[in-house]
């Protein structure tokens, strides 16, 4: 998953790369980043709005690479931009814009995460935190000394260096 540095990053550095593939996080990261700019550039419109024309005007190639790419990531040609034409052509985009990447190479190449865009694929918070208190699986019979052992170490943690006390 691109954060939003990553992603303004690539949007600019391959902005002449309609090739590809872009993920749905790299792609909505760059739209906020798009849209945040523009809606501080709108405040400009009153002192004659010269700002916000060279930003729309600089940004027309990495936003078409863009979109190109994303397309490409869930399996469509970069050519069915050209649905914005036609007036119910922008909300078949956005679905398109919304869809999962596949998980598979296509055409366009390999994932641009290695595949891992599904929830399932990646560890969640609460097997992280489970691995850290060293927690057997849910399926498991955990024995009462492992419990009370682990409930003394917390609070024997907690005493010593949330309250400052010594034990």
């Amino acid at each position: 998953m691109a954060g939003p540095l990553k992603a303004v990053e690539n949007g600019y550095f391959r902005a002449f790369t309609f090739s590809g593939r872009a993920s749905r996080s790299e792609f909505w990261w760059f739209a906020l980043y798009y849209a945040i700019v523009f809606g501080l550039l709108c405040i400009d419109l009153y002192k004659g709005g010269t700002l916000l024309v060279w930003f729309f005007v600089l940004n027309i190639i990495p936003n078409l690479s863009l979109q190109f790419r994303r397309l490409h990531d869930t399996g469509k040609s970069g050519w069915w931009l050209l649905l914005s034409v036609l007036p119910i052509g922008s909300l078949v985009l956005l679905i398109f814009y919304i869809l999962p990447s596949e998980t598979r190479e296509n055409r366009w190449g390999p994932p641009p995460n290695g595949g891992n865009q599904r929830w399932g694929n990646s560890p969640s918070s609460t097997s992280a935190y489970a691995a850290l208190m060293r927690v057997p699986d849910v399926g498991g019979a955990s024995s009462e000394e492992f419990e009370d052992a682990r409930r003394r170490e917390i609070q024997e943690y907690y005493k010593t260096r949330v309250l400052g006390k010594t034990v």
